[in-house]
């Protein structure tokens, strides 16, 4: 065979194949901090090359053959990544979020499916002399066999299912995100949600392509033009969310803020060292280079403070009855009513002061000074210029 034909869908599949190949080589050649959300982010794209390569090979109408020509044992290689792309997108996602994030010999219950599937391949295809093999897949009657088709559906159900787990994961994160940060952007945890619902969308449309199949096993009769088509529309369903999944991480991801996974460890008696640390986070609060930390943390305010990280997140649950989040921006409030309220300050706009005590976001900034003050930052400095008197008596002077 001297030529091999490729249709239109093929080469979708190449063009797939050939990026995922590409970007996780660009990845794991420039990527500096060496994270392990990185690498688990390249063996998601190095599954999905496999995929693409497995189905061109499998399906292909000529180049199967030329394949074939040369092993049967080629048919089944990129298959096995249908079983793994589910556990590294969930463990790339987890090690995105989370940054206690450590692999444990836990992890590997993650490959008893592909673990059972590779033996199952062993007693119905690699144990077959290859006359035996070439003949399953020119008549292609091995792809319709029920424990191919059970297997295979069991691989696109559980890939539902770490979608599902990695959805979770990042409402998880949007919990407890107040407990570390007090300048949020919300934005991030959207494209992030946008992401897992198209890459479930691709995942529950090989699963109705694979129950399908499992229907049409359990009547004998396939139809053969719906699967044509759903198979095609996973194709390019596909390509669609894979160069959507590329565009974020290269835009979006890096710019993630990383938390602590596990909540606080509940409450203990104050002592006199807990005294001690409550003095000493009242006092730093009132230093501006607290406070007005750029993309302050947890982490960057208990080591300004002096204060070990976990247990300040304790006082600010115990002591001051708040999160992270809710004690930075309202201490970051009043002294933006303050500044607002004093003529010495008439001089700085609006964005000057809000960027002065330490948002970043004017948006952010308005909206949570009206959900906290009841009236926007301009409305309350007129009111504040009108009636100057009664209401210098209200609050404390800037830090």
């Amino acid at each position: 065979m001297d030529t091999v034909v490729f249709n239109f869908h093929d080469v979708i599949l190449i063009l797939l194949s050939y990026e995922c190949l590409l970007v996780a080589a660009i990845l794991c050649v420039s990527q500096r901090a060496r994270r392990m959300s990185t690498w688990f982010f390249v063996g998601f794209l190095a599954c999905h090359s496999l995929m693409a390569m497995h189905e061109l090979v499998f399906w292909g109408k000529e180049f199967r053959l030329w394949v074939l020509d040369i092993s049967p044992n080629l048919f089944f290689l990129g298959s096995y990544a249908y079983y793994l792309d589910g556990p590294f997108l969930y463990l790339f996602v987890r090690s995105l979020l989370f940054k206690d994030f450590t692999l444990k010999r836990l992890e590997c219950l993650h490959l008893i499916p592909l673990a059972l599937y590779a033996v199952l391949l062993v007693f119905n295809f690699y144990g077959l002399s290859n006359h035996e093999k070439s003949a399953l897949i020119e008549t292609q009657h091995i792809a319709y066999s029920s424990p191919f088709l059970y297997f295979d559906a069991a691989s696109k159900y559980i890939r539902i299912v770490y979608g599902v787990l990695s959805l979770g994961l990042v409402w998880r994160y949007g919990r407890h995100i107040q407990l570390s940060l007090a300048n949020i952007n919300y934005r991030d945890q959207v494209w992030l949600k946008a992401m897992l619902l198209t890459i479930l969308s691709l995942f529950s449309l090989d699963a109705v392509l694979a129950s399908v199949k499992i229907y049409g096993l359990v009547q004998q009769h396939f139809n053969m033009d719906l699967l044509n088509n759903l198979g095609v529309s996973a194709y390019h369903l596909n390509f669609l969310a894979i160069n959507i999944l590329v565009l974020l991480k290269f835009s979006r991801f890096e710019s993630v803020e990383a938390i602590e996974s596990e909540s606080i460890t509940p409450s203990e008696p104050e002592d006199a060292m807990t005294q001690e640390w409550v003095k000493q986070i009242e006092q730093g609060m009132k230093d501006p280079a607290v406070y007005a930390l750029p993309n302050i943390s947890l982490d960057k305010l208990a080591a300004a403070l002096d204060v070990p990280p976990r247990r300040l997140s304790q006082l600010l649950k115990t002591h001051f009855e708040t999160n992270f989040y809710e004690f930075v921006n309202r201490h970051r409030v009043d002294v933006a009513k303050a500044r607002l309220a004093d003529p010495a300050f008439d001089h700085q706009s609006i964005t000057d002061i809000f960027y002065n005590v330490g948002f970043n976001s004017k948006s952010v900034f308005n909206t949570y000074f009206k959900r906290i003050v009841g009236q926007t930052p301009s409305q309350y400095r007129e009111s504040c210029r009108a009636q100057h008197q009664e209401c210098g008596e209200d609050i404390f002077g800037a830090s």
